[in-house]
């Protein structure tokens, strides 16, 4: 009897112990859970650099992942943008409630969230005016589990710049040229929308100095030309339509040189450009400093090299043509009878040379005809030959013909 009750004594024992072990391990379990660090929530934006241009499309990754033991069965998700700077466009999963910037999602749990699994959310925003420091910040609170709730909060931040856009601009002569007075003088102007938004507003203002410039046109044409030293475009976007993003545009202007001048300037301002979101561009200021000469002299008169046909040794007392005039002449006098008479031989073999040519002239065929009017020749020859003999050496020759005698006497 002793024996069975001390088995049963140690067997209650042995259980309370066990029992309060598990009970240890619960409390350590829900005390670490109630304790922080069990919920992880980050928020990346998803490209390289923080600087982001007005009208650029950010895109933000919110990241939250279950540390605890427990399975996630509630969490609330609350994004603050700065919405003076950040304009709300898109958001996976889509959120539950939107109001001044400020997105809450009320259960991203669902399905639930085991331990140590992640869960993804996508924010998508467009950066509409400019600022120095634009603060995104996420926060996830309500959790809670399947054994309860967890009173900790997770919450991050995220600090990027938004920079606005601006209107460049560039002037300049075309290269290698130097004003003159009396003739044109073009300037070129080359206007950048250097933003990621649309430009839809872009004036112009040129000044140049009236006492040595006159102008004459522009392309296009600017909206006011008076008082004289002024050019200025209201908006050139009404000409060219709105300017793309990175986009540029080309204005000439066309003046006349009036007189010579060492210095003056020629400026243009893009002041007052805004761009698809209402902001003020940075303006854009180009100077052109130039010097107008006089003009040079006449082409006419000291370019005797040109290939027109005009007459460059006319009454214009051109003293470059006059040496080569007298040069002809002295060069190539005319021959006296003197100098010919004397020397008698040079003057025959020229004409030597001009009556016996090296080669004949071709007057008939060539080929085999010529082998015919050969044959033909020598065949009139000895026919000629023949008849002088017969008709005028026979009749002449003092001694008869000999006739062959045995000949005769053979034969009778």
């Amino acid at each position: 009897m002793k024996s069975r009750a001390l088995f049963q004594t140690l067997i209650i024992a042995f259980g309370l112990l066990l029992s309060t072990l598990f009970s240890l391990w619960q409390v350590q379990q829900i005390s670490q859970a109630q304790g922080g660090g069990q919920i992880t929530l980050t928020k990346t934006l998803d490209r390289s650099s923080n600087v982001v241009r007005v009208g650029e499309v950010l895109t933000f990754t919110i990241g939250l992942t279950n540390n605890s033991v427990f399975t996630l069965t509630g969490v609330t998700l609350i994004d603050n943008y700065d919405n003076t700077t950040l304009a709300f466009a898109r958001a996976f999963p889509p959120e539950s409630l939107i109001s001044s910037g400020t997105l809450t999602w009320n259960n991203v749990a669902a399905p639930p969230i085991l331990p140590g699994q992640s869960i993804f959310l996508t924010v998508v925003f467009t950066a509409e005016h400019p600022r120095t420091t634009v603060v995104n910040a996420v926060r996830a609170q309500d959790l809670i589990h399947s054994s309860g709730q967890l009173s900790e909060t997770a919450e991050t931040s995220r600090t990027n710049e938004a920079i606005g856009g601006s209107a460049p601009i560039v002037k300049f002569l075309a290269p290698g040229v130097t004003p003159e007075a009396g003739q044109p003088v073009t300037f070129t102007h080359i206007i950048t929308n250097d933003g990621a938004a649309l430009m839809t507003s872009l004036p112009l203002t040129d000044t140049y100095d009236p006492t040595y410039l006159d102008f004459l046109f522009a392309i296009p044409t600017p909206t006011i030309t008076s008082p004289p030293g002024l050019l200025a475009w209201d908006d050139l976007t009404d000409y060219f339509g709105d300017i793309q993003p990175f986009a540029t545009v080309v204005i000439t202007t066309v003046f006349s040189a009036t007189t010579q001048v060492l210095n003056t300037v020629n400026q243009a301002s893009t002041e007052g450009a805004r761009d698809q979101y209402d902001n003020n561009l940075t303006a854009g200021l180009a100077q052109v400093p130039i010097t107008i000469i006089n003009p040079t002299p006449s082409r006419d008169s000291d370019n005797n090299n040109d290939n027109d046909n005009d007459n460059d040794n006319d009454n214009n007392n051109d003293t470059t043509s006059a040496p080569t005039a007298t040069a002809v002449v002295v060069n190539t006098p005319t021959p006296t009878a003197t100098p010919a008479a004397n020397q008698t031989i040079t003057t025959t073999t020229p004409i030597t040379d001009m009556t016996t040519p090296k080669f004949l002239p071709e007057t008939g065929l060539r080929g085999s005809n010529g082998w015919l009017i050969l044959g033909l020749g020598s065949g009139l020859l000895l026919l000629s030959g023949y008849l002088f003999k017969e008709l005028i050496i026979d009749r002449i020759n003092p001694y008869p013909k000999i006739i062959n005698v045995s000949k005769k006497r053979g034969s009778k």
